[in-house]
């Protein structure tokens, strides 16, 4: 670290995450150094994400899209086209929603499925988004809303593997599960978005 700054010389150096996503080992790596990016992306998809989750000189709020191709990995200028599926049919369940990654809207669709419970404990899974706020949604949607829920078997799906914490979602994860659950079409040309809280909607 002393030979870099006293040269400037810019150094990358490259750690292991653990299956939290935090840097593997101890903490010395992330404190050393000026800027800790994140890479990441599923084996499935040909596109990866570059967040920056610590940033000495600048904003950490902006996230970066790239393209796996054959020349090396190219900029994706316009993200919200592979997140959002060509269809021609309009099934039940799916919605565009629109969530802010640092200062650039990114539209995604969510794809909700219900089904009945073979069992007496009905399963909840959330891909893409955190476990505990699809559960605390559906629980909004059974006491406020009327739909009973609790015998449904409740999968939700971020398109494309990318991972959600904005707040402007929660309408519509709501919206697709209802949308699942009473087998009605969401309209295709509509964008939802509302944070959704457990008293009041804001």
């Amino acid at each position: 670290m002393r030979v870099c700054k006293s040269r400037a010389i810019t150094t990358i150096i490259i750690g292991h995450v653990t299956k939290e996503g935090n840097i593997a080992g101890p903490r010395v790596l992330e404190h050393m150094v000026d800027t800790v990016l994140y890479l990441e992306g599923e084996r499935y998809f040909s596109y990866r994400i570059l967040r920056g989750v610590k940033n000495r000189f600048g904003s950490t709020n902006e996230i970066g899209m790239f393209e796996m191709k054959e020349e090396g990995m190219c900029e994706i200028t316009n993200p919200s086209k592979i997140l959002i599926s060509e269809r021609d049919d309009n099934p039940s369940g799916l919605c565009i929603v629109s969530s802010m990654e640092g200062t650039r809207p990114i539209l995604v669709e969510l794809q909700a499925l219900t089904t009945q419970t073979n069992f007496g404990y009905a399963k909840r899974t959330a891909n893409g988004i955190d476990y505990n706020r699809l559960a605390l949604l559906i629980a909004v949607l059974e006491k406020k809303a009327g739909l009973m829920l609790g015998m449904q078997d409740v999968y939700l799906n971020v398109a494309g593997g990318l991972k959600i914490n904005e707040p402007s979602i929660d309408l519509g994860i709501m919206l697709a599960t209802a949308s699942s659950f009473k087998n009605i079409p969401i309209p295709k040309d509509m964008i939802i978005m509302g944070e959704v809280r457990l008293n009041r909607r804001s």
